[in-house]
């Protein structure tokens, strides 16, 4: 019998996720209102300098700021307004010595300007005359002319996911069209003679399938598109039959329950029976330690345990990483972040403490979370334990540990 691959530790199996080769996915081009949330396949240079012009940050009255070097409240300095420049406005008149321009913020500097006042700053006059009361720094109130980008500089690398910040960027060099990578396509397949589907009533001894709906939706979250494929009944040769169909037309396969050593778990036999090749058969630490990972003609099967909070954690930690891995998100890995222990979990800890992530007088803290809140609140952290740390000692001189954060959208920390 040949023996599978089992991970000591989560970190070890984590860093399989690494290793597993990706296909190229296709690229596809669309208007840029219609990339939000995709992965661009190319990189984005600003061909010039935005805005491209040094403009007033503020409405008010440019001015040299040389003018109002000596003005008070006892010895205001009066200027003469000679135009008004709104936004858009090209040419704009310029300032002289005694002079000034009324602009409105976003509008072209005058030249000879060297500051902008604001008008809550200013008094103005009945006869085309503005009074100053206080001096002004050169540079105040105006824009550079590269403050949003350089010419030249990097706007938005390939393997970026496009998100608001991004969009408007590419927005302001006239992006139209952007190609991006295609979406993983995932089905979703829940085992188990328990589940009900949504629509039946309800049964003794049987549940609906909640999970499915879970997943689905974090495995959209990570940039896939999930297809729920219904429920398999416990019955080697037709959930087989269901992960090669399902691997036809899909790029990866998750499926819930029948992955442990139970009388009718027989998920690993039906990875066999398909031909499918079990890259990772679990991992030595509880919770989450119940799973498979195996590749089929290129494709993958990420089995996972029937405990929601078990198929959760593995999911956020295994799962969402190689879907964002499939997308060619540069920005796959889970992140880490360094957390404080409010107080000692209640019960000694097999390997995995999961949490929640509370900022709390400017630090982040970890509240731990039951296997079975799990099940009623959403976890934001995974702290992994080798065995050898002093939780005690650690909590006692609130020292931070290292835990792995678990975004339930793209918004990385």
């Amino acid at each position: 019998m040949t023996t599978l691959p089992i991970a000591n530790t989560l970190i070890e199996a984590m860093s399989v996720i690494d290793t597993l080769p990706v296909p190229m996915p296709a690229i596809h081009t669309f208007p840029l209102s219609r990339v939000m949330d995709r992965v661009l396949a190319q990189d984005f240079y600003a061909p010039f300098a935005v805005p491209g012009f040094v403009r007033s940050r503020l409405d008010g009255f440019a001015v040299q700021a040389a003018d109002l070097k000596q003005a008070a409240l006892t010895a205001p300095v009066t200027l003469r307004v000679i135009a008004t420049a709104p936004a858009g406005t090209w040419p704009v008149p310029s300032v002289e010595s005694g002079t000034c321009v009324r602009i409105m913020a976003g509008a072209p500097l005058p030249e000879g300007a060297t500051a902008v006042v604001g008008f809550e700053d200013a008094i103005s006059t009945e006869d085309g005359k503005v009074t100053f009361s206080a001096p002004v720094e050169e540079g105040h109130g105006i824009g550079s002319a590269d403050v949003s980008a350089r010419k030249g500089e990097l706007l938005a690398g390939r393997g970026a996911r496009v998100d608001a910040v991004t969009a408007g960027r590419l927005a302001s060099i006239g992006t139209i069209n952007v190609p991006v990578f295609s979406r993983p396509r995932v089905a979703v397949l829940s085992t188990g003679s328990e589940l009900l589907i949504s629509g039946m009533p309800p049964s003794p001894g049987k549940i609906y399938n909640s999970g499915q709906i879970i997943l689905c939706s974090l495995l959209a979250s990570a940039g896939a598109i999930p297809l729920p494929c219904g429920v398999a009944r416990d019955d080697v040769h037709a959930i087989a039959e269901t992960m090669v169909l399902a691997l036809r037309d899909n790029t990866m396969l998750v499926t819930t329950g029948g992955v442990g050593n139970g009388d009718f778990d027989c998920i690993r036999e039906a990875m066999e029976e398909a031909g499918a090749q079990v890259i990772l058969a679990g991992g030595r630490f509880k919770p989450g330690g119940t799973f498979a990972l195996a590749s089929l003609n290129g494709k993958y099967i990420l089995s996972l345990s029937g405990s929601p909070g078990s198929a959760l954690i593995i999911l956020h930690l295994l799962g969402l990483p190689l879907v964002r891995r499939l997308t060619f998100d540069s920005n796959w890995q889970v992140r880490e972040v360094d957390v404080i222990l409010p107080e000692l979990p209640k019960r000694p800890p097999q390997g995995l403490l999961t949490g929640r992530l509370s900022l709390e007088d400017g630090r982040a803290v970890f509240r731990a979370l039951s296997m079975g809140e799990l099940e009623r609140r959403a976890m934001d952290l995974v702290i992994p334990l080798s065995g050898y740390e002093n939780l005690e000692t650690i909590f006692a001189e609130q020292r931070p540990i290292p835990a792995f954060y678990c975004p339930h959208s793209n918004i990385q920390l």
